[in-house]
Parts: structure tokens; C-alpha cells; sequence
């Protein structure tokens, strides 16, 4: 009993620290999503924590499986390097005695995460969708984007100028209306507020000061116009269908598994009539057969019918009088059937996914005693028990399990294999994994991968250079020889000691990075196996290759950050920190350089960020529309762009907008054009033409032009055949254009940006934010590794758990904060060059007063 409890000991700091640091990553990724969208919507402070909160239900649900996993593989591996595993085999102790604590605990655990899952977060889901709803229901203006064109509405297009997310009032609205059966309208106005109906069925929005106007589809003359000082417009709510503000509607993940039990009882006995009905319309073609048969039989079995033609005539009349029936009949039957099945699939759905969730709900837990099975030999065996060790092995077998689930739920869902075998087929294959792990540990067997962690001392941070392999050797990899040149000058420029620390630190980084890409990868390549479905490998490839530069651009201050204490934190367990400042060397010598190549790498990343990361962000977005729809943006061979839209609306300035029923680049042509002028909240002038024309010499006209002048009394209305358009200069390649976002766009193409925008009288204080984040955001890897060496010389000798675990804490804490700041500032709330500029002096000021402590 005292070793068991040993054991379980063991297993504590290692359980709760994965399970902090797990639940941090989830917590920390959920941030980087949903940060942006609800900061900057004008949403509550407290409202923002209790969507975090809520996340935290499903986090909990995936953390504690790999908790386990990762604490059993670094306790055991802990026991086994430190010899005390062999201790305890030599006083006679079965290694599968070692289990049964653990097994006890997990399935402790488990039994509690199957009720977790079972009665807890089904109601957190069901909170956080109802939370969701009650945003979309108070502040319906926080979906609307201004200065964007938003077609999400059946038959209506909405275009605002400002809005308010906080008090929903809206400036400079412009709505267009199509809906099939109704005359076209434009309505535009210089203010209103927007409102969700108590039955979340439809948006109202409440115009003040503008006008309408309509035409009538029968007769093209006909032109309706009028003024207002109040108006109502009501919109048909594209989220209504979702039924999420029905606090009594619960989605199959926001129910528990009886419930769902309850509705697939449910789904079974709706099919049976519809069984019925199918078995009774069998036996009614059955009869439709047998007639036909009785008719065939009787003339096969009649002698003089085969003689006589008048037999045979009046038979054949039988025959061609039933045919007319028959086909009816069997063409109502076939209707009739598909009907039926139609209904009796939908229901095989339904039941497919709810019993794939009900599934769930216990495989995941169960997972939590399989994962004992994989951590225990494979910790043993390993002898090592590192962070790192049990970081890579919980991460392989959790993406394993991760795969087949989602891969599972999505061929289940579409009833290819049985919700069983694919909320399960994952847990089969971890525990065979587990059981052939089990029997080579009791066959003392051992899995070591230290010559991977001695190829990268050896190359990268080798105290003496082997000058006997290079002179001895005829052929020497070219790799090693730009490796190990760098580090020779660097020896002598900055000595011995600084580049043993930098050659760590880089190490540590190149290592970091690749794993991070590796885990990101994979994790969203699992967690979208349905956006991914049926695309190609190799445009796959293509996206995550234009992936790469975001990816590194976000995580390689987390990268760095954990380079630099591991560096330092390798130093000071292994003495060597020590005998550095006994031999009279600072913590300050020993780490300048290492700061100057922060700097160094600020400045690369900045400029490589600039150079690369919008390109890269581009044709990643061109992928994805290509995925949408394949015939998007092509090129013909002579590199002309063709492109083909229809209801097109093209803006040439902030007082003139188009619209083209069709528009096409190659072939050119145009046809059913709109041009609309406006002066404040009314239209000065309006053109409609049947189509257009673009000629290089003369630029843009219109073909059988009407124009409609409003400042007239009465309204003017002139014909033309032509008419030269002598506001449009874009050519229709131009227009077409996908315009960039900021993601898209370098540092100088945003500021040119800006300043159009200002000539064009925009507001523009949100991407001047942005502009000064683009510096900002850089400068934080130096910043990274001036707190990594301040904290981690001051910690000495703490293990690579804590300072993993700290330093994640540390760089997710510097982005949110500077995330709140520069959203703070494009609000109002602070100015934008301190809101860009805020999180890099808090943390560098931090780091300053931490190093130089740590300098002493």
C-alpha cells in the first residue's frame, strides 16, 4: 500500500500541471478565435467572461483524457530513468501490480467525466448557444459590418457607413431589395436603429430622414419615389431557422445521453408507419405484377390462342388498355417510394447523429483507462520522463484518437459504418497499442530516441569544432559546413560561452517550431476533416504551405519566448549558469549577444512578415474561393483575368455606386446597369441602361441610357442611346479585383491605403491601429527573450514542466493584453500609437526590472 500511494503521489503535480498547461492551450486558442470577433463588437466586459467560462466545459472534456496520459508517461518515466523501477522489480514486484493504482484512479476519473459529460456539458453548450442567441437578439448591430456589402439576407443587400455594436444605431444606410414576386426597391437613409422581433424571426430596421425608391418589373417607365422621415423595413433573420433563442430547444450536443435516447425511440417509431406504407405499396405492385402475369399465363397456356388472331386480338387489347394504368400506376408508386424514403432517411440521420453523441459521451472517458495502458510501458521503456517525452507521446496517440472520432462522427453521420464503430474504432486501436506496449514492457524491452536530441548537439551547439572530420574526411555534408562556419566566427567575435548559448538557444528553436507546425497541422487538419472533404492532397499541400507564414508569425513568439528559458534553464540545472559567473563572466555578458540577435530577428521577422505573409495570406484566400466555387478568377492565356457575377455592386466613389445584373471580364459584357449618386441621405441622380461598354481609348459608356435627375422640379427624365460615363475610370479587370484585407495587406500597401481612405473622407482610426500593430507585433520577440533569460536566471534549477507551463502563460498573457489594447484604442478608449505600443512597454519595462536583478 505505501508504494501504491507512492505512485499515486507521483502522478499528482504531473496530472494537475498537464492539465493547467492543456487547459490553457484550448483556452488560449478559443482567445485567438473568438477575441476579435466579441471585443470589438461592444459587448460587456462580463459577458465576455462568461463565454469564456462556458468554453472552458468541452476544454475540460478533452484535457483530462491527455492529463492522464501525459502524467502516466512522465511519472513512470520519471521512476524507470531514475532506476527506481528496477529497484522495485528486484524486490519482487510484478510490473503490472505498478498499474492497478493508476487503473483505479482513471477509472475513477473516467466514471466522473462520463457524468460530466452526460449532465454538465450538455447544459453548457445549451447555455453558450442561448448566450449566443441573446447577443444576436440585444445587439443585432454587432453582426454588421460597416463600409462591408452584406448579401447574408435572402433578396436584400445592406450597406452602412458607421455603426454603433453598443446602442445598434447605424449611419449612412443603404438598403437594396429584390425579393422574387415584388417590384426591385432601393431605400436609403441617413440614420436608424436595428432591432430583433421578440419571435427572432425578422430584423426591423427603424430608418430616420431618406427615401425610396422602386421600379416595377411588368413595365421598366414605371418609377416609384418618395420621402420620409420615419420607416420600418422588416428582414427575414437568416439565424431564425437555427430555433437558438428558444431556451427550450437543445441541439444534440446540448442534450444528455437519456434524452437523446428518448428522441431516437422517437425516430424509430416515426419510420413504422412509413415501413408500413412501404410494405403495403409492395403488395399493391405485387397485385399490378400478377395481373399482368395472369394475362401473359393465359395466353401461353392457350393453344388456339397461338392460331387464332382473333383471340390473340382481343388479348392484345387487354394488354394495351391495362398499359396506360400501369404506367400511371407504377410512375405514383415511384413517386410514393421516394417520398418514403426520403422521410425514413432523414430519420437514419437524425438517429445516426444522436447516437453517435450518445456514443461519445462514454468513449472519451473510457479513453482516460486505455491511455494508463499506453502511458505506463511506454514510460517505463522510454526511461525518460520529461516533459518533452510525455508531450510528444500524449499528442500522438491523442491525435490518433482525435482522427478516428472526427473522421468517425463524419462517416457515421452520413450512415456509411455504425455510430458505434465510429465512436470507438479509436479506443480499439489505443488499446491494442497499449496491450502489444504492455507485453514488451514485461519482456523488458526499451524505446530510446537520444540519438535524435545528440544530431542536434551535435550540430548545432558542439562546444569544439572536430577538426579531424573535416580533415580527414574527403566529402563533408554541405549542411554541416554552413552550420558550423557561423559558429566558428561567432566564437570569435563574441567567444566561446555566448555562442555555446546562442547555438542552445537556436537549437531549442528550430526543434519548437517544427513542432508547433507539426501540431498545428495536424490539429486543424483533424478538427476540419469536413471542410476538407472530398479536395485534392496536393491542394491541400498548397494550403498549408501558404499557411506556413501565419503560422510561424503567430506562434514564433511563443517559440522564442521557450528557447530562450530552456536555454538558460539547461545552464543553470546542469551547473554550468554557475561555473559561468564563478569563472567572472555576468549573466549580462553571457546573454547580450543573445539580445542583439532578438533584435536582429525583430527587424527579419518584420520585414520577411511584410514581404511574405500577405502574399501568402492571398493565395491562401484564392484557394479557398477556388474550393467554393472552381470557376472563380481564372486566367486565360494571355494572362487576361475572366470573371463572371452576377448582381454585381461596385462602389467607384463614396457618392456613386453600381450595380450590374451580369458582368463578365472574357468575354466582355455588361448587362442591366444601375448608377446611382448620392448627396447625404438622398439621390441626386439615377441611370439605368440595358448595358455598357469599355474601350481602352474612351473608357466606360452606357447603351440605351435613362437618366433621372432628382434635383429637378418635376424629376427630368432624358433617353440616350449612348452616353459617356465620366465618373468611372476603372477598367474592368480593376473592378473585379479582390479587394485585400489587412491580413493581406504590407505595412506600406496599408498605409497607402489609409491614405486614400482619408482622401475619400473615411474614418480610419481602425486601421490606423492596425498600422502601428504591424510594428508593434514584431519588436515582441525581442521582448519575449529579454523576460525568458530575466526569469529563468532568476529561477535557476526548476524543471522543464514549470517552465514550459510559465512560459506559456507569459506569451499568451502578452498577446491578449495587447490584443485588448489595440481594440480598446480603435474604440475610442485609449490613443492608437499607446493602444498598438501598449502590451511591448508593459512587458519590456517588466523585463528590464527582471533582468536586471537576475544581472547581479
Amino acid at each position: 500500500m505505501i508504494l501504491f500511494r507512492y505512485i499515486i503521489k507521483e502522478h499528482i503535480f504531473p496530472f494537475l500541471a498537464s492539465l493547467c498547461i492543456i487547459v490553457f492551450l484550448f483556452a488560449m486558442q478559443t482567445a485567438m478565435y473568438l477575441l476579435p470577433k466579441i471585443i470589438s463588437k461592444g459587448l460587456e466586459p462580463v459577458v465576455v467572461l462568461e463565454i469564456f467560462l462556458i468554453q472552458l466545459g468541452w476544454i475540460l472534456a478533452l484535457a483530462i483524457p491527455m492529463s492522464i496520459l501525459t502524467s502516466t508517461l512522465m511519472t513512470f518515466g520519471q521512476m524507470s530513468g531514475d532506476n527506481e523501477i528496477t529497484a522495485i522489480k528486484a524486490s519482487g514486484y510484478n510490473l503490472m501490480k505498478l498499474m492497478i493504482p493508476v487503473l483505479v484512479a482513471s477509472t475513477a476519473i473516467g466514471v466522473f467525466l462520463t457524468f460530466f459529460n452526460d449532465l454538465i456539458l450538455p447544459d453548457a453548450n445549451h447555455k453558450a448557444a442561448n448566450l449566443q442567441s441573446d447577443i444576436a437578439r440585444k445587439k443585432p448591430a454587432a453582426f454588421i459590418e460597416p463600409g462591408i456589402i452584406i448579401r447574408d439576407f435572402t433578396g436584400y443587400t445592406i450597406y452602412t457607413e458607421d455603426v454603433n455594436s453598443r446602442s445598434g444605431t447605424l449611419k449612412g444606410i443603404k438598403i437594396f431589395s429584390n425579393l422574387a414576386g415584388q417590384d426591385p426597391s432601393f431605400t436609403i437613409a441617413d440614420s436608424g436603429k436595428i432591432q430583433i422581433t421578440p419571435d427572432q424571426q425578422y430584423l426591423e430596421f427603424t430608418l430616420f430622414n431618406g427615401e425610396s425608391h422602386s421600379t416595377s418589373r411588368t413595365n421598366k417607365d414605371d418609377y416609384f419615389f418618395g420621402r420620409f422621415e420615419k420607416q420600418v423595413v422588416s428582414i427575414k433573420n437568416v439565424d431564425s431557422e437555427l430555433q437558438r433563442t428558444n431556451s427550450s430547444y437543445r441541439g444534440d450536443r446540448e442534450k444528455s445521453s437519456q434524452m437523446m435516447l428518448d428522441n431516437v425511440k422517437e425516430f424509430r417509431e416515426a419510420n413504422k408507419p412509413y415501413i408500413k406504407e412501404y410494405e403495403q405499396l409492395i403488395d399493391s405492385l405485387k397485385t399490378v405484377v400478377k395481373r399482368f402475369d395472369s394475362l401473359a399465363s393465359k395466353y401461353a397456356s392457350n393453344s388456339i390462342a397461338a392460331t387464332d388472331s382473333l383471340t390473340f386480338s382481343k388479348w392484345l387489347t387487354k394488354v394495351e388498355s391495362s398499359r396506360p394504368v400501369a404506367i400511371s400506376s407504377v410512375e405514383l408508386h415511384g413517386n410514393i417510394f421516394d417520398r418514403i424514403y426520403h422521410r425514413i432517411h432523414s430519420n437514419n440521420l437524425l438517429i445516426a447523429q444522436h447516437m453517435v453523441e450518445v456514443h461519445k459521451k462514454y468513449a472519451i472517458p473510457f479513453a482516460c483507462i486505455l491511455f494508463i495502458l499506453i502511458g505506463a510501458p511506454l514510460g517505463i521503456m522510454a526511461k525518460r520522463g520529461g516533459l518533452g517525452v510525455g508531450a510528444t507521446y500524449s499528442l500522438l496517440f491523442f491525435i490518433i484518437t482525435w482522427a478516428f472520432l472526427i473522421k468517425g462522427e463524419i462517416m457515421a453521420d452520413k450512415l456509411q459504418i455504425s455510430p458505434f464503430l465510429a465512436m470507438w474504432s479509436g479506443n480499439i486501436l489505443v488499446a491494442l497499442c497499449g496491450i502489444i506496449l504492455t507485453i514488451l514492457m514485461l519482456r523488458e524491452k526499451t524505446i530510446r530516441f537520444d540519438w535524435i536530441v545528440n544530431g542536434f548537439i551535435h550540430i548545432f551547439a558542439s562546444g569544439k569544432p572536430k577538426r579531424k572530420h573535416i580533415s580527414n574526411r574527403p566529402s563533408v555534408p554541405l549542411l554541416v559546413m554552413l552550420m558550423w562556419i557561423p559558429r566558428w566566427f561567432s566564437r570569435k567575435l563574441i567567444g566561446t560561452t555566448p555562442t555555446y548559448l546562442i547555438g542552445s538557444f537556436l537549437t531549442f528553436t528550430v526543434g519548437l517550431q517544427l513542432a508547433l507546425i507539426f501540431t498545428y497541422v495536424t490539429i486543424d487538419y483533424v478538427s476540419n476533416a469536413r471542410k476538407f472533404e472530398g479536395i485534392p492532397i496536393e491542394r491541400l499541400a498548397y494550403y498549408y504551405y501558404y499557411s506556413l507564414p501565419w503560422i510561424v508569425q503567430v506562434t514564433i513568439p511563443i517559440v522564442l519566448l521557450l528557447a530562450s528559458m530552456f536555454s538558460i534553464g539547461n545552464m543553470a540545472r546542469s551547473s554550468e549558469l554557475t561555473a559561468v559567473k564563478a569563472s567572472g563572466m555576468s549573466v549580462r555578458q553571457l546573454t547580450f549577444p543573445l539580445l542583439i540577435l532578438g533584435i536582429l530577428l525583430s527587424v527579419g521577422i518584420f520585414y520577411g512578415s511584410e514581404e511574405i505573409l500577405p502574399k501568402a495570406n492571398l493565395l491562401k484566400r484564392e484557394l479557398e474561393d477556388k474550393w467554393r466555387d472552381p470557376v472563380i478568377t481564372k486566367k486565360s492565356s494571355n494572362s487576361t483575368v475572366k470573371e463572371y457575377r452576377r448582381d454585381f455592386y461596385y462602389f467607384a466613389n463614396n457618392k456613386t455606386l453600381y450595380y450590374y445584373d451580369e458582368f463578365s471580364t472574357s468575354p466582355f459584357f455588361v448587362r442591366n446597369v444601375q448608377r446611382q449618386i448620392y448627396k447625404g441621405s438622398t439621390v441626386v441622380q439615377s441611370i439605368k441602361a440595358d448595358a455598357a461598354d469599355f474601350r481602352d481609348s474612351s473608357g466606360w459608356r452606357f447603351i440605351n441610357a435613362e437618366i433621372r435627375d432628382f434635383t429637378k422640379e418635376p424629376i427630368s427624365i432624358t433617353r440616350k442611346d449612348t452616353l459617356v460615363d465620366s465618373i468611372l475610370t476603372a477598367k474592368p479587370a480593376i473592378m473585379v479585383a479582390r479587394i485585400k484585407n489587412k491580413d493581406e495587406m504590407s505595412y506600406w500597401e496599408l498605409k497607402s491605403f489609409i491614405e486614400a481612405a482619408k482622401k475619400r473622407g473615411e474614418a480610419v482610426e481602425k486601421y490606423l491601429g492596425d498600422l502601428e500593430f504591424k510594428i508593434a507585433f514584431p519588436f515582441m520577440n525581442f521582448i519575449v527573450i529579454l523576460l525568458g533569460i530575466s526569469i529563468t536566471a532568476r529561477m535557476g534549477r526548476k524543471g522543464g514542466a514549470l517552465l514550459f507551463g510559465l512560459g506559456l502563460a507569459i506569451a499568451f498573457s502578452y498577446w491578449i493584453i495587447s490584443r485588448f489594447a489595440i481594440v480598446f484604442a480603435q474604440n475610442g478608449h485609449m490613443p492608437l500609437l499607446l493602444g498598438a505600443w501598449f502590451g511591448n512597454i508593459l512587458f519590456f519595462l517588466l523585463g528590464i526590472v527582471l533582468y536586471r536583478k537576475a544581472s547581479r
